[in-house]
């Protein structure tokens, strides 16, 4: 998901006319500084509940659960072997068992990239069937590598049973992607969710690669079905209360309805994310990546009917 920033212009107050006899002396300002890319924060990760773990940083979080057996993960993060080993080594801080399950939530590399290097480790990497499909036909953005396709596949529903441990994967609607998994742990009362839930950031519809603003709406009432108390968002330093998925969900209720309603007023499509209010909701939509044609077309196409 993409953080968007307003960049404010301050116009200074004109100049008095003595001071402009002034500046044919002044110097031209100095070029600016060349912009140091962004720090990135470490590989850590943090207890959550006994044999549960959420690792932040290196890309999308990643939900780690200990069995008896075996270590069921999910989520890779970003296409680096510094990352995958980073990742590794804060696994096992925490066991020595081998991760022999990874579960992908979504294409987007900050969460598949390492794929690869699981399947060549021997792990099963589980997705859904339109996850695979979504991976064979997607453009990559130029610095990036197409991530490795999964070697199991659901439609629907998919249940493992391992080491004394229950994971229950689903895939519903198109929401963030066309193929987005959720990953229940109902023992623990706890689900890894991808880039479906965010901390702190704005949401990203992916609807060129099968996202949907009603489906993720629709996908994310089915998940306060679940009884759960707590929640791996894909990106942010915490993980979310069931009380704070519902307020999520509201703002994406809003959001919509407000949506709809400029769609039903007659705004055109080129002034729709300018016109849905959203500073409620402590999000900036009319930015990229939503004011991406190709995604704007779609979702004012969505919002339409």
């Amino acid at each position: 998901m993409v953080l968007n920033r307003r960049l404010f212009l301050v116009v200074a107050a004109p100049v008095a006319a003595a001071g402009l006899a002034l500046s044919a002396f002044a110097q031209p300002a100095a070029a600016p500084a060349p912009r140091q890319p962004a720090p990135q924060a470490p590989v850590t990760i943090r207890p959550l509940k006994p044999g549960l773990y959420m690792v932040t940083g290196g890309g999308g979080n990643s939900t780690v659960r200990v069995t008896a057996d075996t270590v069921i993960l999910v989520d890779g993060k970003n296409n680096a072997q510094p990352v995958y080993d980073a990742l590794l080594a804060q696994i096992r801080t925490v066991t020595d068992k081998p991760v022999k399950y990874l579960f992908v939530t979504h294409h987007h590399p900050d969460h598949s990239g390492n794929d690869q290097r699981f399947l060549d480790a021997g792990a099963q990497v589980i997705g859904s069937d339109d996850l695979k499909t979504i991976i064979a036909t997607y453009t990559p953005n130029p610095n990036q590598v197409r991530s490795a396709a999964p070697t199991v596949t659901f439609a629907r529903e998919y249940r493992l049973a391992e080491g004394g441990a229950l994971a229950l994967a689903s895939h519903d609607r198109g929401g963030h992607t066309g193929g987005d998994i959720m990953v229940y742990f109902p023992d623990l009362k706890a689900v890894a969710t991808g880039d479906q839930l965010v901390v702190d950031g704005v949401p990203n519809i992916d609807n060129v690669n099968g996202g949907s603003a009603l489906g993720w709406q629709h996908n994310l009432g089915e998940l306060l079905k679940l009884d759960f108390d707590i929640a791996v968002p894909g990106h942010g330093d915490r993980p979310m209360t069931k009380a704070e998925v519902a307020a999520f969900k509201r703002k994406v209720d809003t959001l919509i309805e407000r949506g709809r309603a400029a769609v039903k007023a007659g705004v055109p499509k080129e002034q729709l994310l300018a016109a849905i209010r959203t500073d409620d909701l402590g999000w900036t939509i009319n930015a990229p990546p939503w004011t991406t044609p190709a995604r704007l077309d779609r979702l004012y196409a969505e919002l339409s009917n």
